[in-house]
């Protein structure tokens, strides 16, 4: 039997997914979004760890990390920030 607090997570999920395009989804999904979201917005590894009881590195790496359309976008401009001025130096 269910708790009341799982009941009304999977409730939820029923109401999301009636009103939009997503097909299929479980509870674990948030999961995933969240460490995809903390990974984006450059929380540290170790941090995400914690927050989510992993002990094993390779396991956030390899399951959780996703990289998302917004990291893909972000990722010339954060190099470019870093270490677009150093080769002006040469030129």
């Amino acid at each position: 039997m269910l708790s009341f607090r799982e009941k009304d997570v999977l409730d939820l999920m029923d109401r999301l997914m009636s009103i939009t395009n997503i097909i299929r989804a479980t509870p674990h999904i948030f999961r995933h979004i969240q460490i995809s979201m903390l990974t984006e917005t450059g929380v540290g590894i170790p941090t995400i760890m914690q927050r989510v009881g992993h002990e094993d590195v390779a396991t956030t790496m390899q399951v959780y990390t996703h990289v998302t359309n917004k990291m893909k976008k972000d990722a010339p401009a954060k190099v470019n920030n870093l270490y677009g001025n150093i080769f002006k130096k040469f030129f």
